[in-house]
């Protein structure tokens, strides 16, 4: 699934990739051939959300998954991942009609390392954790009741289970990843499945509704201007140890951030980032103290973005990491 403030454009190309869209018969539903040198891959491409498009492929993961990085990374079309926090995952795995069948965990701290890109051999954290079955609320039990083991095992993917009254033996099984993919793992239900990644991209969308009517603006009100919207509070429990270098792997323009920023400092300890978001070109001003950091995004601003940057936190930062307007 993917996040789109433009649409699909019929052609494109990125990164050596060769992108047409052609039409199938049915208003919303078209066909993606992507040619990279010699090698094909063939998408369904669903566009009854035009903000949310989701691309069915049979093809190999490896090759979906190169596909839709190349997309997200080019800065010429405004595509990005859909992005599930943790507490999101969670609650999709768990929401009416599905049944939890997987826990996996995933963290690297390599973006945020003193050494990385310097040619240092610095050691990161790297944790991959994945339990299916019976065991895996016991495995998240487990994991989660440990506070500084949380901080290192943001939850990385789930498998939900969706049954049919049609058929009710054969029901499909969904393993969902932060960014936004999905894999049917096993069953036959192809309406259970579709059904599955539609309840997602409903609630998605919701989330991505409730964070924009908090952007920052003014309206007029009786004749008169009112200031509307406020900031998003993203809290760290155990704090950031090295700010220069927090601000400097955020801010970089890089993946999977996708934030370009200017730092000045407010005080010892307090700063404050004039930054554009690459994936819409719009504006966004931050403030980053100890154990917290303050977002502002403005009218026009893409609320895809807080999702990415709450997400990547907690997968490469700080698992423990929330959002207080975030649900």
């Amino acid at each position: 699934m993917l996040e789109s403030n433009e649409g699909f454009p019929s052609r494109l190309e990125s990164d050596g990739m060769l992108c047409e869209v052609e039409d199938t018969g049915l208003d919303r539903m078209k066909i993606l051939r992507v040619r990279r040198g010699e090698a094909a891959t063939e998408f369904f491409l669903d566009m009854e959300d035009e903000r949310f498009l989701r691309l069915h492929t049979n093809a190999r993961a490896e090759d979906a998954d190169m596909i839709v990085d190349a997309l997200t990374r080019d800065g010429n079309h405004a595509f990005d991942n859909v992005w599930f926090h943790s507490a999101m995952l969670k609650r999709l795995a768990d929401r009416p009609g599905n049944s939890f069948k997987s826990f996996g965990a995933s963290y690297s701290s390599r973006v945020f390392r003193p050494g990385e890109g310097k040619g240092e051999q610095e050691v990161a954290d790297d944790l991959s954790l994945s339990n299916n079955g019976s065991p895996a609320k016991k495995t998240q039990g487990a994991v989660e009741s440990r506070r500084h083991v949380r901080r290192t095992a943001a939850r990385g993917g789930a498998r939900g289970m969706r049954g049919s009254w049609t058929d009710p033996h054969d029901p499909a099984q969904d393993g969902m990843r932060g960014a936004g993919y999905f894999a049917a793992k096993r069953g036959k239900s192809v309406r259970d499945h579709l059904r599955l990644v539609d309840a997602c991209k409903d609630e998605y969308s919701r989330t991505i509704a409730d964070i924009e009517s908090l952007r920052i603006g003014t309206s007029e009100v009786g004749g008169k201007m009112l200031a509307e919207g406020r900031p998003f509070d993203f809290v760290f429990p155990d704090g950031i140890e090295d700010h220069d270098l927090f601000i400097d792997r955020v801010f970089n323009s890089d993946m999977p951030f996708k934030l370009w920023g200017m730092k000045s400092v407010v005080r010892k300890g307090y700063y404050k980032i004039l930054a554009v978001d690459l994936h819409t070109g719009s504006p966004m001003d931050f403030e980053i103290a100890k154990d917290f950091m303050r977002v502002y995004i403005f009218k026009g601003g893409c609320g895809n973005t807080l999702l990415r940057i709450l997400t990547n936190l907690q997968l490469r930062h700080d698992a423990n990491t929330t959002c207080d307007q975030i649900g």
